[in-house]
């Protein structure tokens, strides 16, 4: 049996294209070594008070620790002051009150709390407060609370007694991830350029692109020599999560099931990474500031911009097969798909095996506004769609190859 423990490893070590301790194809890279440039002042606070903070020679980023005991509170203290300003706060009120009086990066968050759960705090922050991260902290884990606070939008999960480097590690990881989102989500906002046609399109995508590289490069940031992932996918995960967090997770489940299947289909290599990148981007044009609400992923021509989505991968560099993907995949095999209707195989292969996969996910993921359909319906409905939607031989791989892995 699995313990917490081992999720964590499994959680922050899985790489692109593997399965996953999370059963749903939810996948989160490795953790970035990281290294802040550290200044020696830090600040404390106990309850709902803050010492005075100095605005321009202090800009480490400002962490809130929520836990009932004392002890715990002192030991995150410790651990973290060196490299963020410290507020703390004993309970679950408190901690909303300090969060909506005093801006906050990241926060550490306990599950059992004395006025409420900690899941329902979390829950509470991601409506009020999306941009902040959270991390959660408890001795009272099991692997189904991390799922679920994963899926709610925490940033990560661990268990006491917890490893001091390893929290300092996730720490600084996601303080770094929130500063890029940041900077992500104030471009979407506010340059309209990035929407128009070329080449004020591909101009303005490439001058963000150099913003977004000067971050990741400027020492605030050190990527590991070891690490392998490629760099376009932490762009395009980071560009989804930037507009919505629940984007970024369709993205990934729907990477992770075409991805299972091309391996079944034992397609080379390099098809595989094309089709784990493309599946991961393929609505990439959800994250236009004015576009249809991201959390409705039906698949009608009023809802999505497949060209725009296209424009934007090429703007920022996607190679063409990962293109194609997000351009066509909403081709039906029938040729009564768009923008193009495309029939058959006319339509190209990667694309129909995303199509499949985002449908799948779009029928069985619990997300706002959904009720999930159980795989075994779900694997109905798509297959009363072959022939019509779907390539039949796709979908009998397909639904094989889900049938086949082991319950979540």
């Amino acid at each position: 049996m699995m313990t917490i423990s081992h999720f964590m490893v499994t959680l922050y070590n899985v790489k692109w294209g593997q399965s996953s301790a999370l059963g749903s194809g939810f996948l989160l890279q490795r953790p970035i070594v990281i290294s802040l440039t550290k200044v020696a002042c830090h600040h404390t606070a106990e309850g709902m008070s803050q010492a005075s903070v100095q605005e321009t020679a202090d800009r480490k980023p400002t962490v809130l620790i929520v836990d009932d005991e004392a002890a715990p509170r002192a030991a995150l203290t410790q651990i973290l002051k060196e490299d963020f300003n410290i507020l703390t706060a004993k309970d679950g009120r408190h901690a909303l009150a300090v969060i909506n009086d005093r801006g906050v990066d990241l926060i550490t968050l306990d599950l059992k709390l004395p006025d409420t759960s900690g899941a329902d705090i979390l829950k509470e922050i991601k409506r009020t407060h999306r941009e902040i991260e959270v991390i959660m902290v408890t001795a009272y884990g099991s692997l189904q609370s991390a799922m679920d606070c994963v899926r709610h939008g925490a940033a990560g999960f661990l268990l006491k007694p917890f490893n001091a480097g390893e929290l300092l590690s996730i720490s600084l990881q996601t303080s770094q991830k929130k500063q890029r989102l940041d900077m992500l989500r104030e471009a979407l906002a506010t340059h309209e350029a990035l929407w128009q046609p070329d080449p004020g399109c591909t101009e303005a995508w490439q001058a963000l692109l150099a913003r977004y590289a000067r971050q990741v490069k400027s020492g605030l940031l050190e990527v590991s020599s070891r690490e392998v992932t490629s760099p376009l996918i932490q762009l395009v995960s980071d560009l989804l999560e930037a507009r919505d967090r629940h984007l970024v997770n369709h993205g990934n489940r729907v990477s992770f099931y075409a991805t299972l299947v091309g391996n079944k289909l034992q397609l080379p290599l390099p098809e595989q990474q094309h089709l784990s990148l493309g599946a991961l981007a393929h609505d990439l044009d959800l994250i236009c500031h004015d576009s249809s609400p991201v959390l409705h992923h039906d698949s009608t021509s009023t809802q999505h911009r497949p060209d725009l989505g296209a424009r934007i991968g090429r703007a920022i560099g996607l190679p063409s097969e990962a293109v194609q993907i997000i351009a066509l995949h909403h081709e039906r095999w029938d040729g009564t798909g768009y923008p193009f209707a495309l029939k058959e195989e006319r339509i190209p292969y990667l694309a129909r095996l995303v199509s499949l996969a985002q449908t799948f996910d779009e029928l069985t993921a619990d997300r706002p506004g959904a009720v999930p359909v159980p795989f075994k319906e779900a694997l109905e409905v798509i297959e009363a769609q072959s022939g019509t939607a779907f390539d039949p031989s796709l979908v009998e791989v397909f639904c094989r190859t889900i049938r086949e892995q082991p319950p979540k």
